[in-house]
């Protein structure tokens, strides 16, 4: 029985240290934490975006089965608030100071980070950038801006940290006319727009009043209140498209065009008093259709008329007023025509003329083979003409040279004509060959000087007859055989040089 007593002493051990070993290696257990955050009323998770359009109100729930020792709430990493509860519910509301954008709000509890979330504070309207028919980021410093054309499009472009959903535009243009006061006023409402807009709209000369409200997604609003000046001081442009002199009459028609609106128009034979309108003058009042305005008209001519004299005037007072020739051409198209063209040593020698039409300019050209322009003269530069007499020289190519004649229109249309020459290739001159004096060797001291002339010589050594030639580059025969005996003997002379070595 005494034995039993160790025995059973050391199997008592052995399981207390099994009990211990099992309770030391099993896993610590977690803390069970919840935590609940809104923001002004409304649930956020982590990971979500949430967006507010003033400082948000925050409020922090937080439950575990432990006691809590800490909590921060950090806003993009710098801690805005804090607590130590030590308790096991924590229940907080608190007012984040946030600037406009995104920023991340983040829960810490006892040193984890429990919750993290974006709030996007969007306070301020969209912000608006023009780039048409004026320039401003922003409202214009001076709320006020120019421009010369009564028809233009406006545009904006949009920065906003939601979205844009709504713009509206607003154009009021006040005039007076025939004693009363009235007022013109276009509204236009766009949905949706995206980054920018582009707006038709339609001035009226002098003072208009511009109003254009941005709106975004959250419904925050930005306001521009802008005055838009329409100044002119252009006068109004007359076109002719037909002027046709038949049995008497003459028909007329064309068009007249304003940056800012036609007025009137009206015409008479030259050197009477008789006026007749076209166009009935009118008011300022904004009307696209008087922007540009075709018209025709018939009217009796005698044959001792001269011309006819058109008269526009637009809302500004400007006239233009416009004698017209009855042999006026002008609303044909351009004749381009090269008359003479030809070579006169380096140069070109043009001649040509541009008739009918309304020309502004007309270029003289010489171009080589390559296309390449050598020479250039600008004949004409000025005012619509129909008329126009062309005389100039030119640089002319190496070996090709093609001339263009070219007239441009009062509508910027090209019209030209050409012709190709053949030109000379320059040469470089050579010196003259150098003089040679040929040598007769008949006897040592035997020298004959060349004459300018081949001449023939006739000597007699008692044998026979022999011609010896001389003349500017020609050796005589006694020079060429005394060469080639003296090869001989060289020869000769190194072979015998040889044997005696051998």
């Amino acid at each position: 029985m005494t034995g039993t007593g160790p025995i059973r002493r050391r199997r008592l051990a052995a399981l207390l240290l099994v009990v211990s070993l099992t309770a030391a290696l099993a896993p610590t257990a977690t803390a069970q934490v919840a935590v609940d955050v809104t923001v002004d009323g409304t649930a956020i998770q982590s990971g979500e975006t949430t967006t507010v359009t003033e400082d948000p109100v925050v409020g922090v729930d937080i439950e575990s089965d432990e006691p809590i020792r800490s909590v921060t709430v950090r806003v993009d990493g710098e801690s805005r608030r804090s607590f130590e509860p030590n308790a096991t519910n924590v229940s907080e509301q608190f007012t984040l100071d946030l600037t406009d954008g995104d920023h991340a709000v983040s829960v810490v509890v006892d040193g984890d980070e429990r919750l993290t979330a974006t709030i996007r504070k969007d306070s301020t309207g969209p912000l608006m950038t023009y780039t048409s028919p004026f320039e401003s980021v922003g409202q214009p410093r001076t709320g006020e801006v120019s421009i010369e054309r009564a028809d233009t499009t406006l545009s904006v472009e949009f920065d906003d940290l939601s979205g844009v959903r709504e713009v509206r535009i607003e154009r009021t243009y006040e005039w007076r006319f025939a004693g009363r006061s009235r007022r013109d006023l276009e509204t236009y409402r766009i949905e949706n727009p995206g980054d920018n807009v582009s707006q038709p709209l339609l001035f009226g000369l002098g003072e208009n009043e511009l109003r254009v409200v941005a709106i975004d997604t959250h419904g925050q609003r930005r306001t521009h209140d802008i005055t838009v000046w329409l100044f002119d001081d252009q006068r109004p442009v007359i076109e002719l498209d037909r002027f046709e002199r038949t049995d008497g009459r003459l028909h007329v028609a064309g068009t007249v065009t304003d940056n800012v609106k036609v007025s009137s128009l009206s015409y008479r034979i030259e050197d009477t008093a008789q006026t007749n309108f076209v166009l009935n003058p009118t008011s300022a009042e904004p009307t696209r259709s008087r922007m540009a305005v075709d018209f025709a008209f018939t009217v009796p001519i005698s044959d001792s008329a001269e011309g006819l004299v058109l008269d526009a005037t637009d809302v500004a007072g400007n006239e233009r007023e416009w004698t017209v020739p009855l042999d006026y051409r002008g609303h044909l198209e351009p004749r381009v025509t090269i008359t003479d063209a030809r070579v006169n040593g380096s140069t070109v020698d043009v001649a040509g003329a541009v008739a009918d039409g309304r020309v502004t300019r007309v270029v003289v050209e010489s171009v080589g083979p390559d296309g390449a322009i050598v020479d250039s003269r600008t004949v004409y530069d000025g005012e619509a003409t129909s008329s126009v007499e062309v005389r100039e020289r030119l640089d002319a190519a190496s070996g090709e040279t093609t001339v263009v004649l070219r007239a441009v229109d009062a509508d910027g249309r090209d019209y030209q004509e050409s012709v190709t020459l053949a030109t000379p290739t320059p040469t470089t001159e050579r010196p003259p060959s150098p003089t040679r004096t040929a040598t007769v060797t008949s006897t040592p001291t035997a020298t004959t000087t060349p004459a300018p002339a081949a001449a023939t010589t006739v000597a007699g050594d008692g044998d026979g007859d022999r011609e010896t030639t001389s003349g500017d580059g020609t050796l005589s025969m006694g020079v060429v055989a005394v060469g080639v005996l003296a090869g001989l003997l060289l020869v000769a002379g190194r072979r015998l040089g040889r044997r005696r070595r051998r």
